[in-house]
């Protein structure tokens, strides 16, 4: 997967109040309902469009690689990008990146976005860590460790060959994790994708270079 392009929403876009959504079966129309008009759009060349730009000229000139909003989570400014499976209207969500403007804690991530904590802490959710790539889509520093969740249930219907990851960079008080035994609730998040993993994959790598650990979002 193309990694996204560093942006920085700017304080003179306004933020809606949204709950933040994690499904795939998700459309540029029901992001758009949720979470308000995309404001800028990146392009496969990593051109950034505003929304203006982009609908009297880009589209005719460039292909999009993703959409970026900006939002409200309980107080928390939060900038979603959401990549599709095309460019069509209609479109399918393919993967999305939530990067809070401050790093939170695991035991406060419900306080912030409870449908998608609702999706960590089901039972068909197994959390891991791992010294492996988990994610090309992180655009912060990360630290050796990764953590992830996979849940292990299809996320729509005729999708049938993929699980949903739910990838973690975290830190330690703005340190680097370099053991996965520093782990724990007061762990800090600073950023987090939602994308699709091969059932394949996620039955050979569980257990082997994704170790199971304890899921600290659950109570």
């Amino acid at each position: 997967m193309k990694k996204w392009l560093i942006m920085l929403v700017t304080g003179a876009m306004m933020a809606v109040s949204a709950v933040a959504f994690a499904n795939l079966d998700d459309t540029r129309a029901t992001i758009a309902a949720r979470y308000g008009d995309y404001r800028l759009v990146i392009d496969t060349d990593n051109q950034p469009w505003t929304k203006e730009e982009w609908e009297t000229k880009g589209v005719q000139r460039a292909r999009a690689a993703s959409f970026m909003h900006s939002y409200q989570a309980n107080g928390l400014r939060v900038q979603l990008e959401v990549m599709y499976d095309n460019n069509k209207p209609g479109s399918f969500v393919r993967a999305q990146r939530f990067t809070p403007d401050m790093a939170i804690k695991i035991k406060d991530f419900k306080t912030y976005f409870p449908e998608i904590y609702a999706l960590i802490t089901g039972p068909k959710a197994e959390a891991f860590a791992t010294y492996k790539e988990i994610s090309r889509n992180f655009q912060e520093q990360k630290s050796p460790v990764s953590m992830g969740i996979v849940v292990q249930s299809l996320p729509a219907p005729g999708k049938s060959n993929i699980y949903t990851l739910v990838a973690f960079n975290i830190q330690d008080e703005g340190r680097l994790i370099k053991d996965a035994k520093f782990i724990n609730e007061d762990t800090y998040i600073r950023e987090f994708t939602v994308e699709p993993v091969l059932r394949l994959d996620a039955g050979e790598y569980l257990g082997k270079d994704w170790a199971y650990i304890k899921n600290y979002f659950k109570k």
